[in-house]
């Protein structure tokens, strides 16, 4: 088994739960902006949100068209159903900045694995974001003084999966590619960002997948259904 010495955490759906937090949030905005914010609508709101990541992840928009396109779209669909809102996309964007950034809800197992693996392990967050929120919701969990750092796209100029966000990272701990491949471990819950990224830095991965690991185009080194296995594959 090789030996790790630096873990490299996905955020969002990994060590916090993104879902509930967005959930929230969403739910908020709406209630203001005098829309729906029944469950039907937060969940059509997070498969936009979604589409758009996926797309901001393959290179075919960009972080500042994605804040407000998310919200356009949502209002979009809703007018098509007769329920408008006076609110534009900017402020609804703005008001879901603002709202998720409050924002701090822990992954089942989170705390108490980063504060036990912090023993003997570095361990960095590595998250596509937007660095206001992020910062902000990051400050307010309780794993924060186990990490020694974290890389936000939003303030990197580049994002996972591509190999320039991972060679952004090595340089930054004063890495080589040959040195993280030796000693980095990347856990996250997404294949085609966290696994795939990992595979191009050329670098091995945990796949934190509990309700299924699906399909795509990137194979993990390993897999786990709850955060507390990896003291398994981190050998105790």
């Amino acid at each position: 088994m090789k030996k790790y010495d630096t873990i490299l955490f996905d955020a969002d759906g990994t060590l916090f739960d993104f879902d509930r937090s967005e959930a929230n949030a969403v739910g908020e905005v709406l209630t203001m902006c005098g829309l729906p914010s029944d469950k039907a609508t937060v969940e059509l709101y997070h498969r936009i949100n979604d589409a758009e990541w996926k797309a901001l992840e393959r290179g075919e928009t960009t972080r500042d068209r994605l804040k407000v396109d998310r919200f356009a779209k949502l209002k979009s669909a809703l007018a098509e159903r007769g329920i408008v809102t006076p609110s534009t996309e900017r402020e609804m964007c703005d008001l879901y900045a603002e709202r998720l950034s409050q924002q701090c809800i822990m992954v089942d197992g989170a705390v108490e694995v980063c504060e036990r693996l912090s023993r003997t392990y570095a361990l960095y967050i590595i998250t596509n974001g937007i660095t206001h929120v992020q910062k902000s919701r990051f400050s307010r969990s309780p794993i924060m003084k186990y990490v020694d750092r974290m890389f936000i796209s939003d303030e990197m100029g580049s994002v996972k999966p591509e190999r320039r966000f991972f060679e952004l990272v090595f340089d930054a701990l004063g890495m080589t590619p040959d040195d993280a491949a030796a000693r980095c471990l990347v856990v996250g819950d997404s294949l085609t960002s966290d696994i795939k990224g990992a595979e191009a830095a050329g670098l091995d991965s945990c796949l934190y997948a509990p309700c299924g690991a699906g399909t795509g185009d990137a194979t993990p080194t390993y897999t786990i259904s709850s955060l507390y296995e990896l003291y398994g594959i981190l050998g105790g």
